[in-house]
């Protein structure tokens, strides 16, 4: 059936709703997707020079920057490429916390722009700041990397989200309207998950027939297992599924594209940059933004470690003048890729986002173990509904367990392969509860180490 909206939506409604609000989202896309096929060469160009113009303005208008180059009695002058750009320190999430009105750049007044907040899963939520101008540039991100699912402007998509900050929003008959019948979206308010909910989705998705569906990896992972057990011939049929904010598992993507039938495109952002890479239905590796951002994977002294190889994640978004954050670290670990991809797309590509660094489990001995491996063990036991396993200290593992039935389940198998991998004996405090909620972001963490390394 011809849905004659979408056509009215995406040639007349949207662009002119834009044009007459001055929002520049349709310009940026247009540039974007002429860039994502230049050359390798040329793209490394246009984001050096987006680089070096960020840093010189940073240095000329905050006081953090200035202060910064001039301890390595540097200016921007002496950057001439991305191989020098690792004397820079690596902003920190505490340096953002604590320096923060140093951070802000003396041409805007800080009640002038947006503040939000990090999602706060490690803990502790980092405020930050931009101005509006950004926000809708970088919204033309979203667009051309939600079209490789094979949606487009005019089309329906859902979202399947948790974080109460975002959902809010629909609160407001005005945005309502808005993103109902101009972003021709909704929002599935999947903060506090029952069957019930899950039920009310499925009938809500079914009647909506999105194209694209985005949620968190573990969300959509979870709304998938329900749909295979509870609702296996239901009709929802995106042409392509987003999974964001999350560590997707080959495990949950194959469980996910088995309920939905289509690809499952995965997605690498944050808060307090925007989107920084996602996957095409090649599948090669993540792409990174790099007209919009720049991505650099480090070791423990900051400096560029070789594709293929694990590292921490800086990023530095080239539109948030109001707030320059360079070199900013996310707090996770992921590995470039030596590869190119077969779409025709020169982007760069990630090869994986390992996790957050609070995925990771520390041994006494200081061997790291990543949280997958945790996850892995409860697979194909019967009678789990929902599990969380938290590392508290050296000494002490805690495993939270919800169960879908009233039967005993045998834990010992799980137990045993803990305390084997954590190469020492351990205590290990299982819960069995009724719910177990997610984190202030509305993120259902599988896996979480409260050790730093």
């Amino acid at each position: 059936m011809i849905d004659l909206y979408e056509y009215i939506n995406r040639n007349i409604i949207f662009p002119i709703y834009h044009k007459r609000h001055n929002d520049p989202r349709l310009k940026q896309l247009s540039n974007l997707e002429k860039n994502q096929y230049l050359t390798h060469d040329e793209l490394m160009m246009l984001s050096w020079n987006k680089f070096k113009n960020l840093l010189e303005y940073a240095y000329n208008h905050t006081v953090y920057y200035n202060e910064l180059l001039n301890n390595l009695s540097k200016t921007p002058n002496d950057f001439t490429s991305f191989e020098d750009i690792e004397i820079i320190p690596v902003l920190t999430k505490d340096i953002l916390r604590d320096r923060q009105d140093d951070l802000i750049s003396d041409k805007f007044i800080k009640s002038d722009l947006i503040l939000d907040t990090s999602g706060g899963s490690t803990g502790i939520p980092t405020e930050f700041y931009k101005d509006i101008n950004r926000n809708n540039i970088r919204r033309a991100d979203q667009i051309r990397h939600d079209r490789w699912s094979g949606w487009d402007i005019g089309k329906k998509y859902a979202l399947l989200w948790g974080a109460p900050k975002d959902n809010q929003h629909y609160n407001n008959l005005k945005q309502r309207i808005y993103f109902r019948y101009i972003e021709r979206n909704i929002i599935l308010d999947a903060f506090d998950i029952t069957d019930e909910k899950y039920s009310e989705f499925t009938k809500t998705l079914e009647r909506y027939k999105p194209s694209m569906i985005l949620g968190y990896a573990n969300l959509l992972y979870q709304y998938a297992k329900y749909l295979n057990r509870k609702c296996p011939n239901h009709t929802i049929r995106p042409e392509g599924i987003v999974s964001s904010a999350e560590t997707l598992s080959p495990d949950m993507k194959k469980v996910i594209e088995e309920a939905f039938k289509c690809k499952v495109l995965n997605r690498y952002g944050s808060r307090e940059v925007g989107l920084i890479a996602s996957e095409c239905k090649s599948q090669n590796g993540l792409h990174i933004n790099i007209d919009n951002i720049y991505a650099e994977v480090v070791d423990s002294n900051h400096k560029h470690v070789s594709p293929g190889t694990e590292g921490n994640i800086l990023v530095t978004d080239y539109y948030n003048y109001a707030m320059p954050l360079i070199r900013y670290d996310l707090g996770d670990v992921g590995v470039m890729s030596k590869s190119t991809c077969d779409c025709g797309r020169s982007l760069p590509l990630l090869e994986r986002v390992v996790g957050r660094k609070s995925d990771f489990f520390v041994t006494r001995s200081g061997k790291l173990i990543h949280g997958e491996y945790f996850t892995h063990l409860f697979y194909g036991i019967n009678g789990i509904k929902q599990f969380q396993v938290i590392q508290d200290s050296h000494q002490q593992i805690t495993i939270n367990v919800v169960k879908s039935t009233d039967t005993d389940i045998d834990l010992s198998n799980v137990v045993s392969s803990i305390k084997d991998k954590m190469e020492a004996d351990i205590d290990i405090v299982i819960n069995y509860m009724d719910k177990i909620m997610p984190s202030a972001s509305g993120k259902y963490l599988f896996t979480k180490s409260n050790i730093s390394f």
